[in-house]
């Protein structure tokens, strides 16, 4: 897999802090060429924790810190309900530069406003880089994470995706009540 120049450095991290993080934890050997960005990912047979799936979150949070996330957040994938979904803009809006630019405009909102109310009410983490939107999610939250990012990009108002955010949110604080405080007979 190929990673961004810019991003090398988060890979590897202070004294290659972050990059032996997501080694012990997987299990896995990480081979990285900090001047083309080319990576490799091998599990390790040795390692105590070895997982042939490990090289696949491996490279599910390599590509989550490529596309923008602290190292913190992406090692969030490390637990199995946790997904990453990446939007192309590029893919979906065609090569217009000026409407790539209103879109992530549009998905950040005023001041960061509109993306910390997807992070809050879909409990997720949303990051804008390049031609790219990425969210990582649990799997419920990661639906309506991606709706209101879908409804952001086809041109629906941001207080009709609030109203949505805030809707499911209270849907689902109202179903984990209900589970805390069901009776039993």
């Amino acid at each position: 897999m190929k990673i961004g120049k810019s991003r090398i450095a988060v890979i590897i991290g202070k004294n290659g802090e972050t990059k032996s993080l997501i080694e012990d934890a997987l299990g896995v050997n990480i081979i990285l060429d900090s001047i083309s960005g080319h990576c490799e990912i091998k599990a390790n047979d040795e390692a105590s924790n070895y997982n042939p799936m490990n090289v696949f979150i491996a490279e599910k949070i390599l590509n989550a810190i490529s596309r923008g996330f602290n190292p913190t957040k992406a090692m969030k994938l490390v637990e199995e309900t946790y997904e990453l979904e990446i939007f192309n803009l590029q893919n979906i809006l065609g090569r217009s530069e000026k409407k790539i630019k209103r879109m992530k405009g549009r998905i950040i909102g005023r001041n960061g406003e509109m993306r910390q109310a997807i992070e809050r009410y879909a409990n997720c983490y949303l990051s804008v880089l390049g031609k790219t939107i990425s969210i990582i999610a649990d799997y419920d939250n990661l639906q309506i994470a991606r709706k209101s990012v879908s409804m952001l990009l086809n041109g629906i108002p941001h207080h009709t995706v609030l109203k949505f955010l805030e809707t499911r949110y209270n849907e689902k604080k109202k179903e984990e009540f209900r589970q805390f405080y069901k009776p039993e007979f």
